[in-house]
């Protein structure tokens, strides 16, 4: 019966013994995680979702499951935001954490239980909910775009996810605050909806583009930046849009800006952006070598890029990989 309650949890529910290794997670644990749970039962859990990282670049731990088994520190019920599970944008939930125990009182692992704030019905507190609401509405938002960029170009919707990616790992590498951090997965998820207006022949072209189609690749940025304009907390969104084309030695589109002229975002989504494209099959051609890909980022330092920029990125590289 303690089973069946386990396995009819909305949010979910893992069980880890005193090594750490996972040793059981219920069917909600499955769909929030993305995988099947013969996958990850008995493997150490910060290897199965953490991809063996137990700290984040703030030195915080990832898991508050793995921070109660090894501080001994209980979460009651605490409001953390999970970046490790695999949605578009990280997720709210409402975290409590406790020691399992035998008959005999011996602590035998440690239990974690998630309840996503964006669907709990727990929370009654109006200001708490309007909060909530805000927040889920602005995500609703984000996955619209990544969705209708995605539709249009099926390169374009993995590409704005792991450039999200890199520009907050790159954000935070540089020391830059939570707000800019997620400001900066922001951006990288829509970098590219202005692609929205460009037809899909060019857009899938297998050859090289012509003069033509490649002037019409470059309206992108204003078209996002015009698109994004309409939606008011998306204000500090706009201008990093607009100029993540721009190149460091002024080279670049639609405006010509020059070196710190460029939003540092910008500059940042200017670096992620180019090397997922490298490192991605492409309709006109195949991924280049990931020791290619990292000698053309040291190659354009501060031509097309950031050498900040790309000294950060590099510095972080051998995690991604």
């Amino acid at each position: 019966m303690a089973r069946l309650a386990l396995e009819s949890m909305p949010g979910p529910v893992v069980i880890t013994d005193l090594a750490g290794r996972i040793v059981y997670l219920n069917r909600a644990g499955e769909a929030a995680m993305g995988v099947r749970r013969e996958e990850v039962l008995h493997r150490p859990l910060v290897e199965a979702f953490y991809k063996g990282e137990k700290f984040d670049a703030k030195g915080r731990y990832r898991s508050p499951v793995l921070e109660t088994l090894e501080t001994g520190k209980e979460f009651p019920g605490g409001i953390l935001e999970i970046r490790a599970f695999p949605h578009a944008l990280p997720k709210l939930y409402l975290v409590h954490t406790f020691f399992v125990r035998e008959e005999s009182g011996e602590v035998a692992g440690v239990c974690g239980i998630y309840n996503d704030l964006m669907q709990s019905r727990e929370l009654t507190r109006k200001a708490v909910l309007n909060r909530l609401v805000t927040i889920s509405q602005q995500f609703e938002t984000i996955y619209a775009f990544a969705e209708a960029i995605g539709a249009r170009d099926p390169y374009t919707m993995g590409h704005c996810e792991k450039v999200a990616e890199y520009a907050r790992l790159i954000a935070e590498a540089m020391g830059l605050g939570e707000k800019e951090i997620s400001l900066a997965y922001i951006c990288g998820i829509v970098h590219d909806v202005g692609k929205i207006g460009v037809p899909e022949s060019i857009l899938n072209k297998p050859g090289s583009l012509t003069k033509e189609e490649f002037a019409y690749i470059t309206l992108h940025p204003e078209k996002g930046a015009s698109i994004l304009s309409h939606i008011s907390w998306l204000e500090d969104v706009v201008p990093v849009v607009l100029a993540h084309h721009e190149r460091y030695d002024g080279g670049g589109y639609p405006m010509g800006l020059k070196g710190e002229e460029i939003p540092l975002l910008s500059r940042i989504l200017a670096v992620a952006d180019a090397f997922d494209a490298m490192t991605s099959d492409r309709s006109y051609r195949k991924a280049l070598p990931l020791p290619v890909a990292v000698q053309e980022l040291k190659r354009h330092a501060g031509k097309q890029f950031d050498p900040q920029v790309v000294e950060a990125f590099l510095e972080i590289i051998g995690h991604l990989v």
